[in-house]
Order: C-alpha cells, then sequence, then structure tokens
C-alpha cells in the first residue's frame, strides 16, 4: 500500500473539514446554498485525492 503524497493528504483534510460543516450546517438550519457548495468542494476534494493516487 503506498503512502499518501502532500496532495492528497491536504485534500482529505479539506474534504474532512467540508463534509463537518456540511454536518454542522445542517443540524443548525444554516443556508441551503452555503451547504450544497460545502458538500460539492468535499466531493470534489475526495475525487481529487483518488484522482492523485500513486499506482
Amino acid at each position: 500500500m503506498a503512502k499518501p503524497n502532500a496532495l492528497q493528504i491536504r485534500n482529505f483534510v479539506m474534504a474532512f473539514i467540508a463534509i463537518a460543516v456540511v454536518v454542522w450546517n445542517v443540524f443548525n438550519d444554516g443556508p441551503v446554498m452555503l451547504t450544497v457548495i460545502f458538500g460539492v468542494c468535499g466531493v470534489l476534494a475526495l475525487g481529487s485525492a483518488a484522482m492523485n493516487r500513486h499506482e
């Protein structure tokens, strides 16, 4: 199993933060558009981390 590079770690951290904001925003009745934006950012960060993996 390959060790994740710095870009993958950054993407995983950003995805975790974005998804945490989505969960917090849903439970605190935050703006829906902000929840959608952070949700999309989390998915894109996870996708980017998956695309930057080592073979």
